[in-house]
């Protein structure tokens, strides 16, 4: 279980990393703050779900 909830906390906080540069990204390019924002919620989502169905797929994390 504490394995587990590791591997999740990981997920996450890459997930956030990938968040912080697509808005660095949107904003570098011209971007106003509010698609900046926009383009880190996008990552963020798309990032956590490609993460979390990896770890499945591994078998690290699921039932």
């Amino acid at each position: 279980m504490q394995q587990t909830l590791m591997y999740v906390i990981i997920a996450v906080l890459a997930a956030l990393v990938a968040a912080l540069v697509g808005s660095f990204v949107a904003v570098a390019e011209g971007g106003r703050p509010t698609t900046a924002l926009k383009a880190g919620a996008l990552t963020f989502a798309g990032a956590l779900t490609l993460l979390i169905v990896v770890m499945d797929a591994l078998g690290v994390v699921g039932s």
